[in-house]
């Protein structure tokens, strides 16, 4: 009876190996969907890694730019204004220095032949930038790879910047010519040659982003009545 009612509507259902080659199939789909995910996510996140480090890097440059560029400047030609060495550790100088990994300089902002250290406007007189830098003008014995700008406030280095791994300047005189040491020579100094270094955030070292550079020579338009043969 069991038989004719099995020829009479036929059989149903999926044997075990079907089963089996279809679990096998959606498998490899599911994976192949997965890996695809996976493979757009990683290009998604690589993509914004590294816009966010080119923003960075042009920001940081076109405010060094901006400020190097009015070294020395006196709109009374007050004399004592522009590049200068104070590699001191706190107060007064708080490591403002002239090298190849600092820069420093001043202008006077408020015509008043004085570069203020204090009160309003005395900021806007002063240009300094370092990386790796403690509140008091040393060195950071374990790198944060933050950019910090001269301030005059209660907080002597400002963060601006962040996730830069390198800073680099080279000076030099009205010739083009590179001064070798720049803090013994800081009168002989026309333009500045700035070369920044960003990195990738270390939460996201796993993407392999390569490390972005931008260079870039500021000529110091207020030095230029100075120069010298």
């Amino acid at each position: 009876m069991t038989k004719n009612i099995q020829k009479r509507f036929g059989q149903s259902g999926m044997t075990l190996v079907e089963t089996l080659v279809a679990m096998a199939i959606s498998g490899m789909i599911i994976s192949a969907i997965y890996s695809l995910f996976q493979t757009h996510h990683r290009i998604a996140a690589r993509q914004s890694q590294t816009t966010l480090m080119q923003q960075e890097l042009h920001s940081a440059a076109a405010l060094i730019s901006e400020e190097l560029r009015m070294c020395g400047f006196s709109a009374q030609g007050s004399p004592g204004f522009g590049f200068s060495h104070k590699p001191g550790i706190g107060d007064p100088d708080y490591g403002r220095a002239t090298t190849g990994t600092a820069v420093y300089c001043s202008q006077d902002w408020n015509a008043d032949g004085i570069a203020n250290e204090n009160g309003s406007g005395s900021l806007r007189e002063h240009a300094g930038f370092r990386l790796n830098v403690a509140n008091d003008g040393s060195a950071k014995k374990i790198p944060d790879h933050v950019l910090r700008k001269y301030d005059t406030g209660a907080v002597a280095w400002q963060p601006f910047s962040t996730n830069i791994g390198d800073l680099r300047f080279t000076y030099l005189d009205a010739n083009g010519t590179v001064i070798n040491e720049p803090h013994e020579h800081t009168e002989k100094i026309r333009g500045v040659r700035v070369k920044i270094t960003a990195i990738p955030d270390h939460s996201r070292a796993r993407l392999g982003v390569g490390n972005r550079t931008l260079s870039t020579i500021v000529w110091c338009r207020n030095t230029q009545m100075e120069k010298m043969p």
